[in-house]
């Protein structure tokens, strides 16, 4: 039972957004930090670790899985005389225990599943034994017989789901700690990253439920652990049910079982939530840990199992319709770096999905449930907001950009405004079946990125709490500032500097009137946020202390000649007398008709800069 102490937390959060709501004010419409990623304040959390190494030449694996089949190695039996082994599949009793199914196989060469994913697999030959966990995907014949795509609504996309999250990692530690994997899903695969998306709460249970269900945890029956009489998670409207109810295959994947975003602090399930669950296999496994190597799984890193039960996942239902959600945090929930090792085993894991063909017809979702939370981290600024916008990129297949051409152009029109995890709920019950209008109405807090999501969209009409919030604050300066000439300055000399080598043709500029100058910072409760007070993460302690160590400026000016008019936004490292200015963060918010006609044909990349000298 959710107690008295909850209530009045949800009541007060209901209040204060429809105070923020009705008092909105454009001038707060939300702005989104410009968060380098190479920052001295984050740079010196970042550390290279060294890769792991599974091999292990004195006690190999003996036996692989893959698809629906596990085999007994070509290698192994090449060696090894009189190789048997025995293979007993493992069932679920609950979220906490597995159990032998007594149904024993002997053989010599493979063993296919029947009743389980997961099976323990035990192996003599004359001189040697070996034992292990393993898993892969069952075809089982029920799933086959209610799964297709006649079963799908007719609005719907018909297209296979595939979420793939990584626990704790922000936007831009994604792009630090696995440079090759961004660069092949944005360059190769052409995904689509979510540069405005902002978490609403704390920790991965109030990050991920609004994704799966479109709730938060204090609007949905209690299934808290240490309370009596509370439910099972089952009660939760978990989007994966909605799938499953219109012709779907569902899987749901997660690591560290001790730690799990239902289970920990939750009831956990009574029955298995998806047609294929992993947390059996990651339950019988765990004994196994002390024989291996450090975080691997026999033979191989123990983060791969995940990776190739996926693909096993999409190899097995080639044919069917599939929703699968899987979430990795062993690697990154409690060390930032770590998650590093994995970089080229999940750019292997894209390719290995994209050249088998299994994403030709599959939005491939990868995201984060936040960026780190750690106590060293939390205290600068910077930290903070990288916790506020975790890593959130969506890859349609090229086909799609035709074939649905106005979705997909409406989803690219959302990418720089403010969403949230409400909003990708939205858009999974869009892809299943199409109900949301063109035009998302900013009174909702749940809005499909296949809908127009208005740029004036804030935190308040989000529903985000302002200390969650990562959008920044304007406090308007005078334009007398003593800051003023300096933001001129670095303005001035980044542009002139652009049309430098043609002075010859474009006039030098100046400006000609200060319009405005805005300074960005982060509100006040954010500022002070230093932890959440409560267990489950519903209240803020507000008693922290944040240090700024850069300070970020917007200015508006007119230049002569041509009376052009340019924003830009420029960051000031306070300890420093550096203004810094990139060009892509300057905006020309005027027509500048045929000013630039000089260059036009042969330097189309100066147009906005450059003001003809001659005719």
């Amino acid at each position: 039972m959710f107690t008295v102490e909850d209530e009045v937390l949800k009541n007060e959060r209901v209040v204060l957004m429809e105070k923020a709501i009705f008092a909105e004010d454009n001038k707060f419409v939300c702005k989104q930090p410009v968060l380098p990623i190479n920052s001295p304040e984050m740079m010196k959390f970042v550390k290279e670790v060294p890769k792991i190494s599974c091999l292990n030449t004195d006690n190999p694996d003996w036996v692989l899985c893959e698809d629906s089949e596990c085999f007994i190695k070509d290698s192994i039996n090449s060696m090894m005389d009189g190789v048997k082994c025995k293979f007993t599949d493992l069932k679920r009793v609950s979220d906490h225990n597995v159990r032998d199914a007594h149904e024993y196989h002997i053989s010599e060469d493979k063993y296919k599943l029947r009743n389980s994913d997961v099976v323990k697999i035990q192996c003599n030959s004359n001189s040697n034994e070996w034992s292990s966990i393993k898993t892969a995907i069952r075809a089982d014949p029920e799933i086959l017989q209610r799964t297709g795509w006649n079963y799908t609504p007719k609005n719907g996309l018909k297209m296979n789901v595939l979420m793939f999250g990584l626990d704790s990692v922000s936007r831009n530690t994604f792009i630090r700690k696995l440079p090759l994997s961004y660069k092949y899903l944005v360059d190769v695969l052409g995904a689509h990253v979510l540069e405005g998306y902002n978490i609403v709460g704390d920790g991965t249970p109030q990050a991920l439920t609004p994704i799966l269900t479109g709730f938060t945890e204090l609007e949905l029956p209690d299934v808290r652990k240490r309370y009596l009489n509370t439910q099972y998670v089952d009660v939760y409207p978990f989007i994966w049910y909605d799938y499953s109810k219109n012709g779907y295959v569902t899987a749901f994947f997660e690591d560290l079982p001790s730690t799990g975003t239902y289970t920990y602090r939750l009831n956990g399930f009574k029955k298995q939530p998806t047609d294929h669950y992993m947390r059996p296999y990651y339950l019988a496994s765990n004994s196994y840990y002390s024989k291996w190597k450090r975080l691997c799984d026999g033979e191989i890193p123990r983060h791969k199992v995940m990776l190739n039960h996926i693909k096993n996942f999409f190899s097995v239902y080639k044919e069917k319709p599939k929703f699968l959600f899987g979430f990795h945090g062993e690697l990154s929930h409690d060390d930032y770096n770590l998650v590093g090792i994995a970089d080229e085993d999940i750019v292997d894991f894209f390719r290995d999905l994209n050249e088998s063909g299994a994403l030709n017809n599959t939005i491939l979702i990868v995201m984060a449930d936040h960026g780190h939370r750690f106590a060293d981290i939390r205290n600068t600024l910077q930290g903070k907001l990288e916790e506020r916008m975790p890593f959130f990129s969506f890859r349609f297949p090229p086909w799609f950009k035709t074939t649905h051409k106005d979705l997909y152009d409406t989803f690219v029109s959302n990418l720089h405004v403010l969403t949230t995890p409400f909003d990708i709920h939205s858009t999974l019950h869009d892809i299943l079946e199409k109900t949301s209008p063109i035009k998302g109405n900013l009174s909702n807090r749940s809005l499909s990125l296949f809908s127009s999501i208005s740029e004036t969209r804030t935190c308040a009409n989000a529903y985000i709490e302002p200390h969650w919030c990562a959008c920044l604050d304007w406090d308007d300066l005078n334009p007398n500032d003593e800051v003023v000439p300096l933001l001129i300055k670095a303005f001035l000399d980044t542009v002139n500097g652009y049309t430098n080598e043609n002075r010859d043709i474009c006039a030098e500029l100046t400006v000609s009137d200060v319009m405005s100058v805005t300074k960005l910072k982060a509100n006040d409760k954010l500022m002070k946020f230093k932890q959440t007070s409560d267990r489950d993460g519903f209240a803020p302690n507000l008693s922290g202390s944040t240090k700024v160590l850069t300070e970020m400026y917007q200015i508006k000016v007119k230049t002569t000649p041509g009376d052009g008019i340019y924003e830009a936004s420029i960051t000031h490292p306070v300890t420093t007398n550096d203004y810094n200015l990139k060009l892509s963060d300057v905006s020309r918010i005027n027509m500048y008709g045929d000013q630039a006609r000089c260059i036009v044909d042969t330097q189309p990349n100066l147009r906005k800069y450059c003001y003809c000298l001659h005719d």
